[in-house]
């Protein structure tokens, strides 16, 4: 059974409620929708006007079903409780009464407030909006998430012979510091346990395997690790290593005969983005891999991000995936 299916007969378990931002503007969200209730993978929510929502789904010959519920962005009953917490969300801010009342009319923020106040369990947005809009709604409301230090990203890889591994950062943190790289490898182990049910074993790559090259990146690779193995003891993790040491038993005996990781990491974490999302796309293009992602972590509450060319295959996979890590 491959893991996607895994993934999404958990979130059928979970009856999880998912918010859906898009629906007014993008037929794709609303099929993904109708998809995630008719299948019972999980409790979708669209937000917009609800005449816009029900014309695009006609205007595509679809019909939304009756059970689904429809909230509108713009409620006076709802409006007054949803300024005062921009207001106060954002008070360190200063914003004005203009951009207050832009977060309180975008379906993107009142996703964000609505997941905030415990109204549902995870929102996905992106199949339309911007990556950066959909994180800056998601950091002005749900926020970043204790024990977390920065919002970051990893992909799920599938490879053909079933074997699952997790790699991050992929698509957000360009170059992140030494800091930053030990939250992005927790927040990918937390997001690989909580997906795949399997524990962690993380691996902090670098062109160097314990010392066999000097180099400042080496240096913030190996504080990385340093940083994240005092912050979680229970999980095997080490660095800096090369990939072939990580990932190849024989060559970690001659390489790194002492690490607890080599030969055996199914978490991978990469130095920064140019090298994250060259691995993902090899791995996706080369090895055959099915990758899902961009996977948001390091948030308050599951607010998952789309690619703009997602398919409706996609978006119920992201809100699946999205179910199983509001748990």
């Amino acid at each position: 059974m491959s893991q996607l299916k895994i993934i999404r007969d958990k979130a059928a378990g979970l009856k999880k409620r998912v918010l859906l931002p898009e629906a007014a503007t993008d037929i794709r969200v609303i099929l993904a929708g109708i998809r995630l209730y008719t299948e019972n993978l999980a409790i979708p929510v669209f937000l917009g006007s609800e005449s816009a929502i029900h014309k695009l789904a006609e205007d595509n010959n679809t019909s939304i079903p009756a059970a689904i519920t429809i909230l509108p962005v713009a409620d006076n009953k709802t409006e007054p409780d949803k300024i005062s917490y921009f207001r106060e969300k954002l008070s360190h801010k200063n914003p004005t009464d203009e951009q207050i009342r832009a977060m309180s009319s975008s379906a993107l923020f009142t996703a964000g407030w609505l997941l905030d106040r415990g109204d549902a369990d995870a929102a996905v947005a992106g199949s339309v909006a911007s990556t950066p809009d959909v994180i800056r709604a998601a950091l002005r409301t749900v926020g970043v998430a204790e024990g977390s230090s920065i919002v970051s990203s990893s992909f799920l890889m599938e490879m053909p012979d079933g074997n699952v591994f997790t790699y991050a950062d992929c698509a957000v943190v360009p170059y992140p510091n030494s800091a930053q790289l030990a939250s992005i490898a927790l927040d990918a182990g937390n997001t690989h346990q909580k997906l795949t049910g399997s524990e962690p074993v993380i691996a902090f790559l670098s062109f160097s395997t314990k010392g066999s090259a000097m180099h400042e990146s080496v240096d913030l690779v190996q504080e990385a690790f340093n940083n994240a193995s005092v912050k979680n003891k229970g999980w095997l993790m080490d660095g800096e290593l090369q990939f072939d040491t990580a990932f190849v038993s024989d060559i970690a005996r001659r390489k790194a005969p002492e690490s607890p990781v080599g030969g055996k990491a199914n978490v991978f974490i990469f130095p920064n983005l140019d090298a994250g999302n060259i691995a993902y796309k090899i791995t996706e293009r080369l090895a055959g891999a099915l990758a899902t992602g961009p996977i948001l972590q390091g948030l308050g509450k599951p607010y998952m991000d789309l690619s703009r060319g997602c398919s409706v295959d996609d978006i119920v996979n992201t809100a699946c995936v999205g179910a199983l890590l509001s748990v």
